[in-house]
């Protein structure tokens, strides 16, 4: 299959390092504005940006979630909405308190970039689906919209397959999804990149490899992309 990449790794590693300036400068921390090439600040897409900070727990080192917003659809150019989302994700997130600036040296940050979400029979979504690759927009019958990430889908795979005990289908993930009721299903496809540790090497997430449904996304056709 042709996979959504807009990006190479070193635009994703351009991205992250300009979230990252977007929260430190916010917070007043001395730092330096990286170079982000004139096409990247032109290009439109979805983004997202998600905060982990690293702590330690009885000798192990834990990635606790501190702020997660995006948005489908752009809002005005990838430069902006990476500077927006990102500071929104660290200070006005409802989930979470405001990143200080003691946290600052431990945070690793991710982030997404999406195409144009389209709308998808509600019916064949076992079949459109792929899980780790996908995301979704999810709209109730009470009215109410919810956001599905890649990384969402792969912890409701997980949640599944140890709930049933038996292998994912996909049938029964996309039961799981429309459990609260689908009126509107649309699906969008995510290209994620990711620090290893605090202003660390940036990596590009593969999360449809993810052992419980590799298989199922080898039968489809989907296998490791080659470099863009």
């Amino acid at each position: 299959m042709d996979f959504f990449k807009p990006l190479s790794l070193s635009d994703g590693a351009a991205l992250v390092k300009l979230a990252r300036y977007a929260i430190e400068s916010r917070l007043g921390l001395e730092t330096q504005q990286p170079n982000i090439p004139e096409r990247l600040r032109a290009m439109s897409l979805g983004v997202w940006v998600s905060i982990e900070k690293i702590r330690i727990s009885n000798g192990i080192r834990v990635r606790e979630l501190r702020g997660n917003i995006g948005s489908p659809y752009p809002m005005r150019n990838l430069y902006d909405d990476v500077v927006t989302i990102a500071r929104h994700a660290a200070f006005n997130s409802p989930k979470y308190s405001p990143l200080s600036p003691s946290e600052v040296k431990r945070i690793v940050i991710e982030v997404t970039v999406n195409n144009q979400p389209r709308q998808v029979n509600i019916s064949n979504l076992g079949s459109i689906l792929i899980p780790g690759y996908h995301g979704l927009i999810v709209k109730r019958p009470n009215g109410s919209v919810e956001a599905y990430l890649p990384h969402r889908v792969v912890e409701l795979a997980e949640r599944l397959i140890n709930e049933e005990k038996r292998p994912l289908t996909m049938d029964s993930l996309a039961t799981a999804i429309c459990s609260k009721g689908c009126v509107e299903v649309r699906v969008f496809e995510t290209q994620i990149f990711y620090e290893l540790e605090p202003l660390g090497e940036v990596i590009e997430r593969a999360l449809y490899m993810n052992k419980h449904f590799r298989n199922i996304n080898s039968l489809r056709g989907v296998l490791t992309p080659s470099p863009p």
